[in-house]
């Protein structure tokens, strides 16, 4: 049976002309049938997803095209779909997945994807939701809120927009109670400036919050920071983001790291958390890493 392929576009995506230069991509795909099914708002590239799956027979490919959000709702949306495979075509303002493959260059072309192998990669489960990439709770989850409502505006869009939602997240959330426990037992209990459960490395445009993590070794890396002054943590930023903060003598006293197949947050009032750019409020969370729950497509490099 001939593979069906469906392109899950996000006009809301955030680099420009993003219709206009897959429109190309799509005219170059030939007489190779596809359907381009368009989102309308948050949830509906998942929605889209699963009506297809209950209709539709025999091998399916899905393409993402948008940033980490879009993917993270179509790939949790194939979960227990064998059948099926998702593949990106990145034109978010992130794009932080595919860093963990070299950055958004070997995904570009669509028709290189179209036979390309795939591979098993994890998920994060968190209470019933799922995440391809990173969970974030405190600062970072806070930031990514406010850069949701930043990107489209003018100047303030791409990378740019989680700079100035960490401004706004830093005036307001340097300090979130919570206690995490791992595969159960208690992490720690207090105040926490930002926390990050990961199967992937990036979030933000490019901060390696999980710089050990692989995507497809049934791990969730977990890392802790304690809460900081602001003229410290505006010090120490350059080296969070380059990943240094796991090994960096200048992180020992505030970061608290493990490796673990389940958590659970508990907070004592209504907290945000970050699902690859969605944001769910609560005050109990589930997490668990779901191994190899979803084919990604992966082309060869060139």
């Amino acid at each position: 049976m001939d593979t069906q392929h469906y392109i899950i576009f996000n006009p809301a995506a955030g680099i420009r002309n993003a219709k206009e230069r897959l429109q190309e991509q799509l005219a170059g795909l030939g007489d190779v049938p596809y359907t381009m099914l368009i989102t309308n708002g948050e949830g509906d590239a998942g929605r889209l997803v699963r009506e297809v799956c209950a209709q539709e027979q025999g091998p399916l490919r899905f393409y993402a095209a948008g940033g980490d959000g879009t993917l993270g709702e179509v790939a949790a949306a194939l979960a227990g779909y064998p059948q099926a495979a998702v593949g990106v075509w990145p034109c978010g303002s992130g794009n932080d997945y595919v860093r963990i493959y070299g950055g958004t260059a070997r995904f570009m072309d669509l028709k290189r994807q179209l036979q390309a192998p795939t591979v098993l990669v994890d998920m994060i489960q968190v209470n019933g939701k799922a995440a391809i990439n990173v969970v974030n709770l405190g600062l970072e989850a806070h930031a990514a809120a406010a850069m949701m409502k930043n990107r489209h505006r003018p100047l303030m869009g791409g990378p740019r927009a989680y700079y100035l939602g960490v401004l706004s997240a830093v005036t307001r959330h340097m300090r979130t109670r919570v206690a995490v426990s791992v595969d159960g037992e208690m992490m720690y209990e207090g105040d926490l400036l930002t926390a990050s459960f990961a199967s992937g490395q990036y979030v933000g445009g490019g901060f390696r919050v999980a710089p050990r993590a692989i995507n497809d070794d049934g791990w969730m890396e977990v890392c802790l920071m304690k809460p900081v002054s602001l003229t410290r943590l505006l010090k120490q930023i350059a080296s969070y983001k380059a990943g240094e903060h796991l090994t960096s003598p200048a992180f020992s006293d505030i970061l608290l790291y493990k490796r673990a197949r389940q958590a659970r947050i508990t907070c004592s009032r209504d907290t945000v958390l970050c699902l690859d750019g969605e944001i769910i409020t609560g005050r109990s969370f589930d997490l668990q890493i779901i191994p190899r729950a979803v084919r990604f497509i992966l082309p060869e490099t060139v």
